[in-house]
């Protein structure tokens, strides 16, 4: 199993390796917007792979929806040339909608080669470009159709997609990353940090403190990326730690890198870890965390490739959630998922999910939610109900059964963080709701608790009935007009939210 996880280790790792844009993440044309390349899945044959895939996704919403657009066999470089087939490697992408650029670096007649390819449909479709002998490097820009080549003969331009390119400086520019505007570059080395706007005729170098940037560690470099302002512009960099682990971190800047400050600090972490990996949105201050997980598959024997995403706005004061996509071999090949999955947490201790039907024609059967990978009910309803949860961190998943069979993938997972403590939990539970089932009349007796009001929903998350309790202490109410069947009650107390499940007959 180490060997799995070291090799999708190692090529999400290539996101952050020294040379510019060599990044298997890209951020997208529109805010939200990403594509991400990496190794989809494997199946064993004896020592080695008889199957390696690689893929490239499309990510959408802030990474709540993820499409695969294309994939291709890992060693297929082997029986074909370059031209003939696409391996997805090094992902940039411009300001035009639906255009993505990938740049693939591999070994031909003993030599090092380049080639770019350019996708107009979000990566379903490519057309190749060129081929250079040598490693070279590609930067995508901020601007419609712009992208650039640099290498031993120069640095060059394309205005139109990489269908041609012009000599615009026989110097070899170092570009790391390119910013908001024409001409406008930032370079990212161990020894500091370099901005110009003017395509570097002139530049300004600043000094980088070592809190903010360090060296290479386990073939990963720092990066530079540009912000959504002006003058914005985040660096990351791996730290060593302590017993051969080491942590991730983002810093940002406003004022073009001359003062920066801590965005996003990672757990320790070692090479069997998930290695994080940080892009920016074209939204002010909103940014993700990539990691990427190997999940071992038995029959057959190998593994696939499990991505969660961590969206952060406010320059990293605010996670607002984390999407996770479980790329199993039939993802994307089976009945449509559901849509919109959201969680709500109706008190300190439960959790109300609610979604939408999934965009298909076939009836569907029941929908499966899944906590923590384990099963917990099958429902015909588009809410779920988890209540009495103890502290720590819950997954969510849905999955639609289809009358004809057909069963879709768990893509769309969801994190949900409860952090109350036992003492609060008991203090909530000691609210009771009575007689339970009830043919019309309901008392909720406060234990020791004042309440502030009472609200009861239907199985649909629907609120049918609301009352603020006037004394803070046991209240009645009249519920008889409610039709029979299941209600969730939900009292709001000065130590917090408790809802109960109660059956009206």
């Amino acid at each position: 199993m180490k060997r799995l996880l070291f090799f999708s280790i190692l090529f999400i790792a290539s996101a952050t390796s020294s040379l510019a844009q060599n990044r298997s993440i890209a951020r997208g044309a529109v805010p939200g917007e990403l594509y991400l390349t990496g190794s989809w899945y494997g199946i064993y044959n004896g020592y080695g792979y008889s199957t390696l895939r690689t893929a490239l996704y499309h990510i959408t919403e802030n990474g709540k929806k993820l499409t695969i657009q294309y994939d291709a066999d890992a060693f297929a470089n082997e029986n074909n040339p370059p031209g003939t087939v696409m391996i997805p490697q090094h992902i940039l992408a411009d300001a035009t909608s639906g255009v993505a650029y990938m740049k693939c670096n591999y070994s031909k007649n003993g030599y090092a080669h380049t080639s770019l390819w350019v996708s107009f449909d979000y990566g379903k479709n490519w057309i190749f470009r060129e081929e250079n002998i040598g490693s070279k490097k590609n930067i995508s820009t901020n601007i419609e159709s712009v992208v650039y080549r640099a290498g031993d003969e120069g640095t060059f331009k394309s205005y139109d997609y990489a269908e041609n390119f012009e000599l615009i400086d026989t110097r070899h520019l170092n570009i790391s990353e390119a910013g908001l505007e024409e001409c406008d570059f930032f370079t990212l080395v161990i020894s500091g940090f370099y901005y110009t706007s003017d395509c570097y005729q002139s530049y300004i170098n600043i000094s980088i403190d070592e809190e903010y940037v360090f060296g290479q560690i386990w073939g990963v470099f720092p990066d530079v990326y540009r912000g959504g302002l002006p003058g914005e512009v985040y660096v990351s960099s791996m730290f060593p730690e302590e017993n051969y682990k080491a942590t991730y971190k983002v810093s940002f800047s406003a004022d073009t890198g001359h003062t920066f400050r801590h965005v996003y600090v990672s757990e320790q972490f070692d090479t069997q870890g998930s290695l994080p990996v940080f892009i920016s949105d074209r939204e002010q201050g909103v940014f993700y965390i990539v990691k990427g997980y190997a999940i071992e598959d038995l029959n057959p024997a190998g593994w696939h490739s499990k991505v969660c995403i961590e969206y952060y706005r406010d320059y990293g004061e605010t996670l607002v959630a984390t999407y996770c996509h479980d790329l199993h071999k039939n993802y994307g090949k089976t009945c449509e998922s559901i849509n919109d999955l959201v969680s709500e947490k109706c008190g300190n201790n439960c959790v109300l999910l609610s979604w939408s039907e999934p965009e298909s024609s076939l009836p569907v059967e029941e929908y499966h939610i899944y906590r923590n990978k384990e099963f917990l009910i099958a429902t015909t309803n588009t809410t779920f109900l988890d209540e009495n949860l103890l502290v720590g961190d819950y997954e969510y998943y849905v999955v639609t059964h289809y009358e004809m069979g057909c069963i879709s993938d768990s893509s769309n997972n969801i994190m949900v963080e409860i952090d109350l403590g036992i003492k609060e939990v008991n203090e909530l539970e000691s609210v009771k709701l009575y007689p339970n089932p009830t043919d019309g009349q309901l008392t909720i007796d406060n234990g020791q608790l004042l309440i502030e009001n009472v609200e009861i929903y239907d199985i649909y998350g629907r609120k049918l009935l609301e009352q603020r309790a006037e004394s803070g202490k046991q209240k009645a109410m009249d519920i008889s007009h409610l039709n029979a069947g299941f209600y969730f009650v939900r009292v709001i107390t000065e130590k917090g939210i408790v809802t109960k499940k109660i059956v009206k007959f």
